[in-house]
């Protein structure tokens, strides 16, 4: 039997939500984790809390560094709080 089809919408029970996206930006992490390492692929994951907090991500040879900024030039939502994000791949150090 398998799972039954769950409507995407937002979770109004703060707490639901809260455990939704703890379990959910551990799938993530570790997804992202599994493609680096079977694929040898450069990833680097960014992840943003409801309330701002940052979960990052990045294979070996990346490294994720921001800038914090009370902004939102580069946020989909003003709550953002950071302004910068630059990744940098590869032994070189090339930003993309």
């Amino acid at each position: 039997m398998g799972r039954g089809k769950v409507e995407i919408r937002r979770i109004e029970n703060k707490t639901t939500r809260q455990v939704t996206f703890t379990k959910r930006r551990n799938g993530l992490l570790k997804k992202a984790y599994e493609l680096s390492l079977l694929c040898d692929a450069e990833v680097a994951l960014v992840i943003f809390s409801g309330g701002g907090r940052l979960f990052e991500f990045s294979s070996s040879s990346c490294s994720i560094n921001q800038e914090h900024e009370k902004t939102s030039l580069f946020c989909v939502t003003s709550e953002c709080p950071f302004l910068f994000l630059r990744v940098e791949c590869c032994s070189c150090g090339k930003d993309n």
